[in-house]
């Protein structure tokens, strides 16, 4: 039998060392009890992309081949299910199916649940490929990317339907829906052009077309051509489906409209009170009322991309009977008005601002506050006189159907029968504030006032959605000014790493992340310091990390907090971070904050978005990357000292935010939408 050819070559994707404790390993290996024989694993240390794939496939001698990423999540028999049924049958392709986020406790998809299609990766992984016909198809489609070889696959070869084993593979992450695909240089197609008659294949095209546009807002060029990205619109008429993508990508939707009919060249956006939003593309005079977003070359052929109010009269349906105006009932009294911060979590901007907005405005009797009944929060906002109700369910949207106005600190996509924040009011009071640079997520979301914080913030903002932002402060900040008061606590707030997802514990506590963490809460001196002052240092973890908190030292001066995250602020004389803006708040009212960057070059190259602000010129506080920089910094006293320095930082930073009209200035704002 071991002489036999294998079934299976699982290609495992490891750019760092595959650690044999995690949970994506124990899996595969599981899978050995009864199929010792049956496959074997080879793990490459690089991104693959089609020429090194190529190379790779050519080389395998099993007859079918799965690729995988070490970072991806696949159920305890998720394998064996595969070799069971590659075992008994002959197939050009085997998938199991296929998430973006975390795998669901059951694998429930309709026979004709079309959203599940378009949501699903098409990347190849998880996915049992006939090697033999894998080969083939990597030596006729030479020019194309990793990104479209799953569906060139299933083109090439006639594959309309499949249906999925009950065996579930997650690539846990939404990173790409929010930041889009990066094609290589050099690529020059998307996709060969094969008749289909599967509307499932249609969806996957119509997603990769959606994620490649996304992308190239990001990189601004690309060697596909205008010409050939039409030519696969179309082909497909992917502008027959796009309601598919236009919830999650409502400006890589206007853009496909445009290239299907580039004789139409507006596509409305997003109404407003008092205006409509539109995108318009290639405008020969730009106005007052819009201008330039982008300009994409695509193949040496330039594209440009502009914002632009217009009148809501000029809108298509504004007089048609059947398109039903959800700004045409004005907000009043009888006003049925939801907030809410996250499912699971309040304690953030939307909870601030309704315990305000109930206390000031009593006579706006149908204001709901919108949480799951689970949350820890739910029997602490009900003893406050919250108007609760459950979040996400059937009495949600139908409350959302009929109310004039929705006011989150978090952007979900609402949709429900024909009503979304696309065409109703929304306020959005973000989390915290934009350090880095953010312009495509903010492009891409709707939202009728963006609240923004200081001047350096809203000058930024502004330039995006001139109409839109307002300079008030986040609503928790009045709540956390009354709040301070006599402290003697230190905190500490490290956010987390994404590369450590699926590590084991012992790979955890291996990692840089770990150890400078845990050396700030045993160091000798610091320890000392904290005895000899009566002080402790209280560590608010990131949810991430908080499921690891077993693993660090805390002690009798250095504990994990049980504190609120306001109470937790209020409660510091100085608080550091490595990179997290939480501490904007304490700097707000007037608490010293510092950063400590152990590995500020190595987590920058991992993130998606680009710093729009300097650590080191703009931060309201000093910055430290060795360890015993910032012991002395504390043990020394020197964080109790006032340095005019980022004294003046921070009046720069906070301009035009009134702390005793925070609140006021935004229900004035969304009261008058």
């Amino acid at each position: 039998m071991s002489d036999q050819r294998k079934v299976l070559t699982i290609v495992v994707q490891a750019t760092t060392a595959l650690d044999p404790e995690s949970e994506i390993y124990r899996y595969i290996m599981r899978a050995s009890l009864l199929w010792e024989n049956s496959y074997s694993i080879e793990v490459v240390d690089q991104q693959l992309d089609v020429h090194r794939l190529r190379e790779l496939v050519q080389s395998l001698d099993s007859k079918y081949v799965i690729f995988m990423d070490s970072s991806h999540i696949i159920r305890p028999d998720y394998l064996e299910k595969m070799l069971e049924y590659l075992n008994q049958n002959s197939v050009f392709l085997a998938e199991p199916k296929i998430y973006t986020g975390a795998l669901p406790q059951t694998d429930i998809i309709k026979e004709n649940d079309l959203d599940y299609y378009y949501s699903r990766d098409t990347d190849i992984f998880g996915i049992a490929f006939n090697t033999s016909r894998l080969s083939h198809i990597l030596d006729v489609f030479r020019d194309i990317d990793i990104h479209s070889l799953y569906i060139a696959y299933r083109l090439y070869w006639g594959i309309e339907k499949i249906t999925p084993l009950e065996a579930g593979y997650s690539v846990s992450s939404v990173t790409k829906v929010a930041n889009g695909l990066k094609i290589n240089r050099g690529i020059k197609r998307i996709l060969p052009v094969a008749s289909t008659g599967s509307l499932e294949m249609r969806l996957y095209i119509l997603r990769l077309v959606i994620l490649f546009l996304r992308g190239v807002r990001q990189k601004n060029s690309t060697d596909i051509s205008i010409i050939h990205l039409k030519e696969i619109i179309n082909f497909y008429r992917l502008d027959e489906i796009y309601k598919y993508s236009e919830a999650l990508h409502s400006f890589e939707t206007g853009f496909l409209i445009w290239l299907a009919d580039s004789v139409q060249d507006q596509y409305l956006y997003k109404q407003l009170s008092d205006s409509d939003i539109y995108l318009e593309f290639n405008r020969k005079s730009p106005g007052e009322d819009n201008f330039l977003l982008y300009s994409l070359d695509f193949a040496g052929s330039e594209v440009e991309v502009y914002k632009s109010y217009l009148p809501k009269e000029q809108r298509a349906s504004f007089n048609n009977p059947k398109s039903y105006d959800f700004y045409s009932s004005p907000i009043t009294p009888d006003s049925t008005i939801i907030f809410f911060d996250r499912p699971m979590q309040a304690d953030d901007n939307a909870e601030h601002l309704y315990a305000y907005f109930i206390k000031n405005y009593p006579n706006y009797h149908n204001a709901y506050f919108a949480l799951n009944p689970k949350s820890k929060d739910w029997e602490r906002l009900l003893s406050l006189g919250f108007n609760l109700i459950p979040i996400f369910n059937e009495e949600f949207y139908e409350k959302f159907l009929i109310s004039d106005l929705v006011v989150s600190s978090q952007i979900y996509s609402l949709n429900y029968r024909g009503k979304s924040l696309a065409n109703s009011r929304f306020v959005y009071l973000q989390h915290g504030v934009q350090l880095n640079d953010m312009t495509d997520w903010v492009l891409s979301k709707f939202f009728d006032v963006f609240v923004s914080t200081g001047k350096v913030e809203y000058d930024y903002l502004s330039a995006l959605a001139p109409k839109e932002t307002i300079n008030s402060g986040l609503p928790r900040f009045e709540t956390l000014a009354k709040k301070v008061g006599e402290t003697k606590h230190l905190l500490f707030m490290p956010t987390w790493r994404f590369n450590l997802q699926n590590s084991s514990t012992e790979q955890f506590m291996e990692s840089d992340y770990f150890k400078s963490i845990n050396n700030i809460f045993t160091d000798e001196n610091l320890l000392e310091f904290l005895e000899e002052n009566d002080k402790e240092l209280i560590v608010q973890l990131h949810p991430n990390t908080a499921k690891r908190s077993g693993c660090f030292n805390f002690s009798d001066r250095v504990k994990l907090s049980d504190l609120s995250y306001s109470d937790a602020i209020s409660a510091a004389e100085f608080i550091f971070t490595d990179y997290s803006s939480a501490v904007i708040d304490g700097s707000f009212v007037g608490i010293p904050i510092a950063y400590y960057q152990w590995d500020a070059e190595e987590f920058f190259n991992d993130q998606p978005y680009d710093a729009r602000l300097s650590y080191e010129d703009d931060a309201m506080g000093p910055l430290f990357t060795q360890h015993q920089q910032i012991i002395n910094h504390i043990i020394s006293g020197k964080y109790k000292e006032i340095d005019q320095k980022y004294e003046q930082r921070r009046a720069v930073f906070f301009e035009g935010v009134e702390l005793s009209k925070i609140n006021s200035r935004i229900v004035e704002r969304m009261l008058s939408l």
